[in-house]
Order: C-alpha cells, then structure tokens, then sequence
C-alpha cells in the first residue's frame, strides 16, 4: 500500500508544484470491496472546484 502512496505522491508533485499548490494529504483505503484513492491539495486562500479538476485530470493522463 505505500508503493501506492509513493508512487502517487511522486506523480503528483510536479503538477502541484506548477500550479503552486502543496499536497496536504494523501491517503489509499479500503472502504468495503473498493479501493479508493484520496488526494488533498491546498494553497493559501483555499482550492477552487476548478483547480480540483485540473488537478485530477492531470493526475489521471499520468
């Protein structure tokens, strides 16, 4: 499961990093027979929908 999480975290960064937002956290659960990937971004003045989705759309071409 940290592979996951790892994997993730190093994937993600670069796309934070370019639109200056930090991970705030990051978590891989099981929730019943599912698996669900968690990613919290922040910056100062808070996340906009928006930015959530670009930030999902990027993470899923990588």
């Amino acid at each position: 499961m940290s592979t996951v999480v790892e994997t993730v975290t190093a994937l993600v960064n670069p796309i934070l990093d370019e639109h200056h937002f930090y991970l705030a956290d990051l978590e891989f659960v099981k929730e019943g027979a599912s698996w669900f990937l968690r990613v919290y971004i922040d910056k100062p003045g808070g996340i906009t929908l928006e930015e959530c989705v670009l930030v999902s759309e990027a993470l899923s071409e990588s």
